[in-house]
C-alpha cells in the first residue's frame, strides 16, 4: 500500500504551515485572496472592513486573540453584531458561556472547511457559529421588562387598595385614625397650613349621637379655629376625599365635654369630606370691618379655649387676633379704627390672664403694657401687671399697680383683698431684711412683741407717772397749809 505524505495530504504540495499563513493573512486582511468556498462567502458578506479591528492567529487555527482598537473596546470580526448588513444572519458573541457539547458537534464540519471558525480565548471561550437574531433577543428582553414593570405596578395598586381599606393611625399612638372611604380625583391638591378649607362633616358618638353635623363649615387651616382631630385630619386629605376619622377624646373635647351634647371623655368618629381649599387669606388688604369680623372671630374662640381652661391654645387665638386687628395696615374713618383697636386691647388683656396662668409672668407684663400704653388708667391691666411682678417677688411694685387700681375702682374685692395680701407680705419681707442687717453687724434681732402685753405696759407706765404726780401735788399742798398755819 502506498504511504502518502503529509505534503501530498493537502493538496498542490502545500504545507501545513503555509496553509496556516495563508489563513491568518486571509482573516486577518477580512477577505481571502485564495478561492476557499468559505472565505469567498465571508468576503462577500462584509461590506468593508475595519482598519482598527483586527484578529492574530498565533499558530494554529484552533487558538485565536482578540486585539483591542485605541479606543479600548472589543476589536470584532465584520461578520459580527457591529455590522450593518445582514443583521438578521450575524452570529452572536456570547461572553464567558461554555459551549455545550451538540453546539461543538454541529460546529466541527464548518471548522473543517475555514478551519477557524471558533475564536478560543484562553479564559473565555465563545462561540461565532450559532446563528441567533439580536433583534428577537431584544424584543424578548423588552417584553421581559415590561412585563416586570406591570407586575411591579400591580403590586403597588394591590398595596395602595389594601391600605385603603384598613384605618391608618396619624399619629402612632392609636388615638386618631382614619380611613379613606372616597379617592380624591386625579391632580387634587392638598391644603396647607393657613390655607382656608371648607368640609362637609357629620360626627356620631359611641352610642349613635350625631354631633358636628355641618354641610359646609369653613375655616383657617393650623389655627386652632376648630377641634384638633379636624386640623391634623384635612392636613392630609386631597379636595374631593371623603373619610372616616375616629378620635379619642384628647383630640376633640377633652375630659370637660361639651354640655348638653357631648360628655366628657367622649370618643366620636366622624365623616369628612373635603370641599375645596383655597389660597390664606390676605389681612393687611382687607378694611376695618373685615378685620374686626375675623379678629372677633378669634377673640371668642380664645375665650371659649379659656372657659375650657385650655390656657395655651387660648393664646394662641388671642395672639392671632391680635395681628388681624392691627389698626395700622387700614385707612378707613377713625370710628371703624377705634373699634378695631378696642377690640385688638380686649385680646392683649385676656391673653395676660392666660399668659398669668401659665406662670409666664413677663410676657403678662408686657400684654398688659400695650393696654396701658394706650389705656394708662385700665383697671385690668393695671390689676395683672400688679399681680405679675407680685409672682415674680417684686412686692413693692405689685402692690404700687395695685393701689392705681383701687384708686380707680375703689369697690373691687378682688384689689383690695389682693392690697391686704400685698401689705403683710410687704412687711413680713421688710422685718426680715431688718433682722438680716442686725445679723450682719453682729446685733440679736428683736424678739417680737405681743401688742396686747405691749399696750397694757404702757398703760401702767402711765398710770404711775399720773399716780406720782398726783402724789407729789398732795405733798406739796399739805406743806403749804403747814406754813400758813404758823
Amino acid at each position: 500500500m502506498e504511504t502518502i505524505s503529509k505534503h501530498e495530504e493537502f493538496g498542490e504540495n502545500e504545507s501545513l504551515e503555509t496553509l496556516s499563513s495563508k489563513n491568518s493573512e486571509s482573516i486577518h486582511n477580512g477577505f481571502s485572496k485564495d478561492t476557499d468556498p468559505l472565505n469567498t462567502e465571508t468576503s462577500a458578506m462584509s461590506g468593508e472592513t475595519n482598519q482598527n479591528n483586527s484578529i492574530h492567529l498565533d499558530s494554529l487555527p484552533c487558538s485565536e486573540e482578540i486585539s483591542f482598537s485605541e479606543s479600548g473596546k472589543e476589536s470584532i470580526d465584520p461578520d459580527s453584531e457591529s455590522s450593518d448588513q445582514n443583521e438578521d444572519d450575524m452570529p452572536p458573541l456570547i461572553d464567558n458561556e461554555s459551549v455545550t457539547n451538540e453546539k461543538e458537534k454541529e460546529s466541527e464540519p464548518k471548522s473543517n472547511k475555514n478551519n477557524s471558525s471558533e475564536i478560543k480565548d484562553n479564559k473565555n471561550p465563545t462561540s461565532l457559529e450559532e446563528n441567533i437574531n439580536p433583534d428577537t433577543i431584544k424584543e424578548n428582553d423588552v417584553k421581559d421588562e415590561c412585563l416586570h414593570e406591570n407586575n411591579e405596578e400591580k403590586t403597588v395598586n394591590d398595596e395602595d387598595d389594601k391600605e385603603e381599606e384598613e384605618y391608618l393611625d396619624i399619629l402612632g399612638n392609636g388615638s386618631l385614625k382614619r380611613k379613606i372611604l372616597s379617592k380624591a380625583p386625579k391632580n387634587a391638591k392638598r391644603p396647607i397650613s393657613s390655607d382656608v378649607v371648607t368640609i362637609k362633616v357629620e360626627g356620631n358618638l359611641e352610642d349613635g349621637t350625631k354631633v358636628d353635623v355641618f354641610e359646609s363649615l369653613t375655616f383657617v387651616l393650623g389655627d386652632g379655629d376648630v377641634i384638633q382631630a379636624w386640623d391634623l385630619a384635612v392636613a392630609l386629605m386631597e379636595e374631593g376625599q371623603v373619610i372616616e376619622l375616629q378620635t379619642d377624646a384628647r383630640f376633640a373635647y377633652g375630659e370637660k365635654g361639651r354640655k348638653p351634647d357631648i360628655p366628657p371623655n367622649s370618643s366620636i368618629s366622624y365623616i369628612i369630606e373635603l370641599v375645596k381649599k383655597e389660597y390664606p387669606l390676605d389681612y393687611e388688604s382687607m378694611s376695618a370691618t373685615e378685620k374686626l369680623n375675623y379678629g372677633e372671630k378669634k377673640r371668642e374662640r380664645g375665650n371659649f379655649l379659656f372657659s375650657r381652661e385650655d390656657y395655651v391654645s387660648a393664646i394662641n387665638s388671642y395672639n392671632k387676633a391680635v395681628r388681624i386687628l392691627d389698626p395700622a395696615t387700614c385707612s378707613d374713618a377713625a370710628e371703624s379704627l377705634q373699634k378695631l383697636l378696642e377690640s385688638r386691647l380686649k385680646c392683649y388683656n385676656n391673653m395676660a390672664a392666660c399668659q398669668l396662668k401659665t406662670d409666664a409672668y413677663d410676657a403678662a407684663i408686657k400684654s398688659c403694657r400695650m393696654v396701658l400704653d394706650v389705656q394708662p388708667e385700665n383697671v385690668k391691666a393695671l390689676f395683672r401687671t400688679g399681680k405679675g411682678f407680685a409672682a415674680k417677688g417684686e412686692t413693692k411694685e405689685g402692690l404700687m399697680f395695685m393701689r392705681k387700681a383701687q384708686k380707680l375702682d375703689p369697690d373691687t374685692k378682688v384689689i383690695n383683698q389682693e392690697i391686704m395680701k400685698l401689705s403683710k407680705k410687704l412687711q413680713a419681707e421688710s422685718q426680715s431684711e431688718k433682722n438680716m442687717y442686725q445679723k450682719m453687724l453682729g446685733q440679736k434681732p428683736s424678739a417680737k412683741v405681743d401688742k396686747k402685753s405691749q399696750n397694757s405696759s404702757s398703760m401702767w407706765k402711765w398710770t404711775s407717772v399720773i399716780g406720782g404726780v398726783a402724789i407729789a401735788v398732795v405733798a406739796m399742798g399739805i406743806t403749804a397749809y403747814r406754813h400758813l398755819q404758823h
